[in-house]
C-alpha cells in the first residue's frame, strides 16, 4: 500500500515540531517517499540531504553506528523489496524524531553537484 500524502504531510509536521534547527521536504519517489532536511539557517539555495523514506505508511532510517545504541530496541525491516533492513522509527515520538536527526544530520554527506542536462552535439 503506498504512502498516502495526508500520511505524509502528518510525518513532515511531526519532524517540524520536534526540532526548530532543521527544515523537512518530501519528493515522491515510485509511489513512496524520500524526506530531505537542511539547516534552517542555511541559504536558499543550499540542497537538501536525504534522511528518511517513507514507505508503506512506515518511516525509516538507515541503520547508521552512530544511531546503534539509542535505536538498539527498535524494530528492523526492508522498506522496499530487496533492500537491507533499516530502523521503524515511532512518529508519535517527538524525542525521539530530535534525537535521531539531531544525530544523523550533522554527518550527512554533502548532496553531488547535478550534471548539466546540454546537449553539446552540433548541428549542421
Amino acid at each position: 500500500m503506498p504512502t498516502s500524502s495526508a500520511f505524509k504531510d502528518f510525518v513532515l509536521e511531526q519532524l517540524e515540531s520536534s526540532t526548530k534547527r532543521y527544515v523537512f521536504s518530501a519528493r515522491k519517489m515510485f509511489g513512496e517517499y524520500c524526506i530531505y532536511v537542511k539547516e534552517s539557517h542555511t541559504p536558499f539555495d543550499t540542497r537538501s540531504k536525504p534522511l528518511f523514506l517513507l514507505c508503506d505508511e512506515v518511516l525509516f532510517v538507515k541503520q547508521y553506528v552512530e544511531l546503534a545504541s539509542l535505536l538498539e530496541s527498535t524494530p528492523k525491516a526492508p522498506p522496499f523489496k530487496g533492500a537491507k533492513e533499516w530502523y521503524i522509527i515511532d512518529v508519535d515520538s517527538p524525542m525521539l524524531l530530535q534525537e535521531v536527526v539531531e544525530t544523523i544530520a550533522p554527518l550527512l554527506p554533502e548532496p553531488k553537484a547535478r550534471k548539466s542536462k546540454t546537449n553539446n552535439q552540433t548541428r549542421i
